[in-house]
């Protein structure tokens, strides 16, 4: 009888716990604001995203043989599919599945949902805002790791770059003077990328961003540390 009694005790414990509120925020027009929700609502979202972005990712990437087949596969399907903000339309900054419900977004979201697509199908990826030599322009560039190799991309304007036998070229091959051609989906871009990998930071391939917290165990990893560093 003990044993059950602190089983219903132990049940209520945990259902107390989950309906704790947590919250969340999210902007429209630059302007944050914070939502209140019940954790085990949250927890659902989190891991209904979670399967979303892995059924999408093996429909997008199916047929493809290497890693970079993979990458190209989803940098083309982030340019068809996520379009710039129309003109009148709200600037909205949430989730990155719900940037590609939507289908439209700023620079910063079409690398937002490139990378957080190519870590769901098993390469390091993230993105970094990079200002250009002077500080006078600032974009988001993109990264993934393929073969060693930071290969570099811009979703929003459908750019990434090749060396001179048409394979993706790493940032380390730039910095080190090696040639580079810029490839494109649609119209070349007037933007000077050269001036802008002049500016690039150290990169630290295992620092947990956004774009690989997105799945439960990286999630829980960067929360433990999140925790540790207060």
């Amino acid at each position: 009888m003990k044993k059950y009694i602190s089983i219903l005790v132990l049940l209520v414990i945990f259902i107390g716990f989950l309906n704790i509120n947590v919250s969340t925020r999210k902007g429209i027009n630059y302007k944050l604001s914070t939502v209140r929700l019940p954790l085990y609502l949250k927890l659902l979202d989190f891991f209904d995203r979670h399967y979303n972005y892995s059924q999408l990712v093996k429909e997008i990437v199916k047929g493809a043989k290497t890693d970079e087949e993979r990458v190209m596969s989803i940098f083309k399907w982030t340019n068809a599919n996520i379009r710039k903000v129309p003109e009148g339309f709200p600037i909205i900054d949430d989730h990155v599945w719900y940037t590609i419900i939507r289908g439209y977004g700023m620079d910063d979201q079409f690398s937002d949902v490139f990378t957080t697509l190519c870590n769901y199908s098993g390469r390091t990826a993230f993105y970094l805002l990079l200002d250009n030599k002077d500080g006078a322009q600032r974009i988001p560039i993109s990264f993934v790791e393929i073969k060693g190799r930071l290969c570099i991309f811009d979703p929003y304007r459908g750019v990434y770059f090749e060396d001179s036998n048409n394979n993706l070229i790493g940032i380390k091959a730039i910095q080190s003077g090696q040639a580079w051609v810029i490839r494109n989906l649609g119209v070349k871009p007037e933007v000077d990328y050269g001036s802008f990998f002049l500016n690039l930071p150290e990169i630290k391939l295992d620092e947990l961003r956004r774009a690989n917290i997105q799945s439960p165990v990286k999630r829980l990893i960067f929360q433990i540390n999140k925790l540790m560093r207060h």
